[in-house]
Order: C-alpha cells, then sequence, then structure tokens
C-alpha cells in the first residue's frame, strides 16, 4: 500500500540560513541558525526561530568563516553547545514545512548532521529543500545577473542588502525576500 504524499503546495516554508564555522561537513561546525516560517505563499510570517551555538572545535573554524561571521570564542561564550533540546525545538517550529534555503545542499547537510549528532533523526520537513540559487538559474543563463548568490539576487530585486558580517537572521529573512521577488518575477513572465 502506497502512502499518498501530501500537497505541498499547502504547506507552510520555512527560510533557513545556517552559519558555520567552514563548508566541511563533518568536521566545521553550526555556529548559528534562524528559520523565517510563512504561509505557502510566503506572504504571512507566522514566526522566527534562532539559535547561536557554541562550536565544540572553535579552533576549527576557516578564515573566510571567520572573516564572514565575525565570529569569536567570547562573542559565543554565552551561548549553548549543540543539544538535542536546540534541533528537537527547531523541528518543532518547522513541521510540515517546505525549506527553503540560498544553498539547500549545504544547510540541509550542516543542520541533518548536527540534529544526528545529538539524537535527533526526524526535523519535521519534507524531504523538497527550495533552493533560491537554482531558482535563479533563468535569469543567470540569460546574463541578467553576473552570480547567482543571495546578495546579487538582492541587488537585482532592490532589496536591501544585508549587514557586512554575516548572522542568520539576515540570510533568512533576504532568502525571504529574494523568494518572494523570484515568485512575482515569474509570475509576471507567465
Amino acid at each position: 500500500m502506497t502512502q499518498e504524499r501530501p500537497d505541498l503546495r499547502t504547506w507552510d516554508l520555512a527560510f533557513i540560513d545556517v552559519e558555520a564555522t567552514g563548508a566541511v561537513f563533518g568536521f566545521h561546525e553550526i555556529i548559528e541558525v534562524a528559520a523565517i516560517r510563512t504561509d505557502s505563499t510566503a506572504t504571512e510570517i507566522k514566526g522566527k526561530w534562532h539559535r547561536r551555538i557554541r562550536p565544540a572545535y572553535p579552533d576549527r573554524i576557516s578564515a573566510k568563516a571567520q572573516e564572514i561571521t565575525g565570529f569569536s570564542v567570547n562573542a559565543w561564550a554565552d551561548a549553548p553547545f549543540s543539544s538535542r533540546e536546540i534541533w528537537e525545538d527547531f523541528a518543532v517550529f518547522c513541521r510540515k514545512c517546505v525549506p527553503v534555503c540560498h544553498n539547500p545542499p549545504f544547510d540541509r547537510a550542516q543542520i541533518t548532521l548536527a540534529a544526528k549528532d545529538v539524537g535527533v533523526t526526524d526535523l519535521g520537513v519534507d524531504y523538497h529543500w527550495i533552493g533560491t540559487e537554482s531558482l535563479s538559474w533563468p535569469l543567470y543563463r540569460r546574463g541578467a545577473i553576473e552570480k547567482m548568490s543571495l546578495e546579487d539576487l538582492g541587488r537585482f530585486f532592490s532589496i536591501p542588502p544585508a549587514p557586512t558580517l554575516h548572522n542568520a537572521v539576515d540570510g533568512a529573512a533576504l532568502c525571504l525576500g529574494v523568494y518572494r521577488a523570484l515568485m512575482a518575477h515569474y509570475e509576471a513572465q507567465a
């Protein structure tokens, strides 16, 4: 007996951003994660979720991640280490959502590994993750944008840039803004 798939068009969306100590899965760690939950059309914001997470191995931070995030041991001293409680709370917040990120392979892998490491294997989200960089491919292909970065997409759609130092809250908000602009752009083309 096959289980009927839900109509994902009716599910809420969770705009997620992760900041990490680097890009090597299983070696670098999440230092910040944020999610903005909206209705299925990304019109109504239903809630925001954010955690800073103290890395167990802060000395592993790459020079690039240090530059981008401004991470310091002192600034994260009051943040909790990754825990079952954090990832269960994330799963409750994102339950029955379709995740939207700028780079789903990175965010999904980092989140899945961090949650698994503390015993959380069900994040409550659908296995389809929408990527704003993939949604921007037609614009890139025809030369309308020079790069498919979130910042370039923001500039293309006249969305104010996030601060120079990256944080997950601003990243999730920019992702939401870019997603809304992309959807409006493509709907106008239809």
